[in-house]
């Protein structure tokens, strides 16, 4: 490069960092007065400015203590972009061995012309505790309009080694991104992106050396990662004095223009596909000492897990509720029986208190005497009790959808335990936190993939959490015509899964919250005569029962009646808009959702069109749709099915679901015309 364009160069990039300064508290009207982003004007808000910094200090003793600092400006540009303004952040904490959160924050508004500033108080700020070990800490922003930008600082100090996942992208642009850290080169970590991320980036490396004092015996760290120095010691066994000089480690990214995770329907969790940059202890090298190994097999963590007293001990325990037990498996003779009457007692007698983790929270013990636990109380207790009623149980990890998907062998991938149990050459897979759950039906916060079975002889496997079977929900309907008004009679059949989501957002409330849920699209309908039978039941089926009526399903033009055969049960939009999909495609579990729609013809009246039947088949029986209407002395008969057979579908047969589903919705849309005899 020649001299002058190289002079002009520099000039361009100083004045670049000038305008837009970086530092905290620098916010600029400029940055007040922007009203969307260049690239993706469609986004809510844009990070401005991303700064993640990871160091390692040490302490006289405490060992090396880890520093996340994290600066972040985030400029908002409509009312959706608020939720923003709203941020958790986990730390752990339990009993001495805790993690440290501190944070402050400004937000800025362009007021006539001058930027006006509040901070962020104490009363923006909460602590909630999530279980025995995490505490969530959340905070709102103040004084959030559209226009706003937003600054915060937080700092988490912690005694730990192990490096939490990194964010590299979010669902909003990121302008800038820097990311830092600053390892010991005792301690040893394997990076990984993360596989699922449709985007990745990598860290340049550098190294400087520093030094440290060891004044009195002490360590790398503490709690459960970290060895102590094993270096030249004194004769009373301490140190004295000692000066050690050691490697600093640099990890260093500098982004620009991150694009954000494109937004989709039918999807598990969008941060699975997060651009992340993912830290696995794998050794701390300890100076003067035998190097210690952590990263693991699967093996190596289900023998940890049974080394835990905390975790195998409560699956021994049985003695508080071995005579409930003897009681409730009186009479059942077949695997099957015996497993639903134990997990029925221990649905009946621990409620769920919504914290999650697989390590019990108040003992299995108590949590029975009390009548309330953690999922670890629960399913450990579950497992236990299968073991006793004499079936081949055991624990199975998992992670809910919100904690993500655990990419390498690790035990803090997982929050979450569940039951299964090996009979009749089949896997059982059962959770006692969800009262309407059964046998192979998991809540839908477990059902995230799979999950890791461990044993106590080290052996571990994979464990499917869909469903294998079909969940069904029938739709019956009796429909007339009298004059602009139609009436109809309406019988819901929900089976399986159906059945458990109803039941579980439903079996407390009152038949107005339930008559407002009925989906009746963009008709105006009312509902009358509601009934919900097995509402709070633990039965497979359950059904609800209303009559409908409406004066905006028929149309009169020029003498002829315009009806939708589907009433106000069709599907008139379809979910899948875009030419390509970035994720994989995620319908909960195998449906079949079926119509049976009766609609008698009006007297004077006579057929004069009606819809003609499809079939549309998805490949590998993947999913299938039906629609056949037939004319019958006096009367119409619609049956139409849709058929998903498999939970999961990859992107790369998304074009075929869309056009599935563009065939659902045109078809849908049509109507039966009626004209006078």
């Amino acid at each position: 490069m020649q001299p002058k364009y190289l002079l002009v160069f520099f000039l361009i990039i100083s004045a670049s960092l000038t305008a837009q300064n970086f530092k905290y508290g620098k916010v600029s009207k400029e940055e007040l007065a922007e009203k969307q982003n260049a690239s993706y004007p469609e986004a809510d808000a844009t990070v401005l400015y991303r700064d993640y910094k990871v160091k390692f200090d040490y302490t006289q003793g405490e060992g090396f203590m880890q520093t996340v600092t994290v600066h972040e400006r985030i400029k908002i540009y409509t009312k959706q972009g608020f939720d923003w303004a709203t941020r958790n952040y986990i730390v752990y904490d339990s009993g001495s061995d805790r993690e440290n959160f501190d944070v402050k924050g400004v937000t800025y508004n362009l007021v006539d012309g001058s930027v006006k500033k509040e901070k962020l108080q104490k009363s923006g700020q909460f602590e909630e505790r999530l279980n025995k070990y995490r505490v969530n800490n959340k905070f709102t922003m103040p004084a959030i309009k559209e226009g706003s930008v937003i600054e915060y600082e937080y700092t988490i100090i912690s005694p730990f080694s192990r490096i939490s996942d990194i964010d590299l992208q979010y669902t909003i642009p990121i302008n800038k991104e820097l990311v830092e850290l600053r390892i010991p080169e005792y301690y040893v970590y394997n990076i990984q992106s993360n596989p699922k991320a449709g985007i990745a980036y990598s860290f340049s490396q550098d190294s400087k050396q520093k030094k440290v004092t060891i004044r009195g015996k002490s360590g790398l760290g503490t709690v459960n990662y970290n060895e102590g120095f094993r270096g030249k010691q004194g004769n009373n066994g301490t140190f004295k004095g000692n000066e050690y000089t050691y490697k600093e480690n640099i990890y260093l990214l500098e982004e620009s223009s991150v694009p954000p995770l494109k937004k989709e329907l039918f999807i598990d969790n969008l941060q699975n596909y997060q651009a992340r940059s993912l830290w696995e202890l794998s050794m701390i090298n300890d100076p003067g000492g035998v190097p210690k190994r952590y990263a693991t097999t699967w093996e190596a963590v289900s023998k940890s897990l049974y080394e835990s007293d905390d975790f195998i001990n409560e699956i021994k325990k049985s003695d508080y509720y071995q005579i409930d037990l003897d009681a409730a498996l009186a009479g059942a003779t077949s695997d099957e029986e015996k497993m639903t009457k134990v997990l029925t007692l221990v649905k009946s007698k621990v409620a769920w208190n919504e914290y999650v983790g697989f390590f019990p929270e108040n003992g299995v013990k108590k949590a029975y005497k009390e009548g309330t636990g953690n999922v670890g109380d629960i399913n450990l207790m579950l497992v236990s009790m299968l073991q006793q009623a004499g079936l081949s149980a055991y624990p199975v990890l998992v992670s809910t959808k919100e904690n993500g998907i655990p990419v390498y062998p690790t035990r803090e991938g997982f929050n979450y335990v569940i039951a299964a149990v090996n009979a009749n050459g089949k896997m059982y897979v059962l959770d006692g936190t969800d009262p309407f759950a059964g046998i192979n039906m998991l809540p839908e916060r477990a059902m995230n993939w799979q999950g890791r079975l461990i044993r106590p002889d080290g052996t571990s496997d994979w464990v499917g959490l869909y469903p294998g079977y079909v969940s069904k929900k029938l739709t019956y309907v009796q429909a007339t015509i009298e004059g602009d008004e139609v009436m109809a009679k309406v019988r819901e059949r929900k089976g399986a899964h159906f059945a458990k989501e109803y039941r579980s957002n439903y079996a407390h409330t009152n038949t107005e919250s339930q008559i407002s849920a009925i989906d009746t699209g963009d008709e105006a309908v009312k509902i009358t005569e509601f009934k919900a039978n097995d509402l709070e039941s633990t039965k497979e089926n359950m059904s609800i029962s209303y009559t409908a009526t409406s004066n905006s399903l028929v149309e009169e033009i020029a003498g002829d009646l315009y009806i939708s055969p589907m009433l106000f049960f069709a599907q008139t939009e379809n979910p899948f808009k875009d030419d390509k999909r970035a994720y994989p495609i995620f319908f909960e579990y195998p449906k079949s959702q079926k119509y049976n729609i009766s609609i008698k013809i009006p007297e004077g009246y006579k057929v004069k069109s009606m819809p003609q039947g499809i079939k549309a088949d998805l490949a590998n029986n993947t999913g299938s749709y039906s629609y056949l209407l037939q004319e019958t002395p006096g009367m119409l008969q619609l049956a139409v099915s849709l058929d998903i057979n498999t939970p999961i579908i990859l992107p790369l047969d998304y074009e075929y679901v869309k056009g599935m589903f563009t065939q659902i919705t045109e078809k849908e849309k049509e109507k039966i015309v009626l004209t006078k005899i």
